[in-house]
């Protein structure tokens, strides 16, 4: 939470109505999707003990899911680029030209070469559809403010409503 509040650290917030999911670890508020607390989460529960039931269930295995499938990107990427596992000290708009740099060369490989070795070895039978279409115009400057009482239960309703489109069981 130290690095969110630290307007000199430029964190990238999550542009209005987006928000990046987290672990149980953050507070569900404005721009931050957590799980359901006291509900089943990691992976490694619904793999070794019975199926997600109930949408509570069934939201905590997705989103575990979704961030175990953005953390291997990452992984791959740093695997790939080395520099992002060490980056020198450049001025910050030097390290933001080289992650993007990185990253959209991950994503133009990921689309035009299904048997590259980097991805073999981080996305063992898993398919995803990545020609899906951006929105550049998406970033913006987001201000940080602090949670409150009214941001968290909208953050929540946010949840509830995803939750509640979700099968029961997976």
């Amino acid at each position: 939470m130290d690095t969110l509040r630290k307007p000199s650290l430029h964190f990238p917030h999550p542009p209005t109505g987006k928000y990046y999911p987290v672990d149980a670890g953050y507070p569900n508020f404005t721009g931050y999707l957590g799980p359901y607390k006291a509900t089943r989460y990691h992976l490694p529960h619904f793999r070794l003990g019975p199926r997600a039931r109930g949408r509570n269930e069934v939201f905590n295995y997705l989103h575990s899911s979704l961030r175990s499938f953005i953390e291997r990107s990452f992984g791959c990427c740093k695997a790939r680029w080395k520099i992002l596992g060490n980056m020198p000290p450049f001025p910050l708009k030097t390290t933001t030209h080289i992650i993007v740099a990185c990253m959209a060369l991950h994503n133009f490989i990921r689309r035009n070469d299904t048997d590259d070795e980097e991805f073999m070895l981080f996305n063992e039978n898993v398919q995803f559809d990545y020609d899906a279409e951006v929105d550049e115009n998406i970033l913006e400057d987001v201000i940080w403010e602090e949670p409150n009482q009214e941001s968290i239960r909208q953050m929540k309703q946010v949840r509830d409503n995803i939750r509640n489109h979700m099968s029961t069981t997976v």
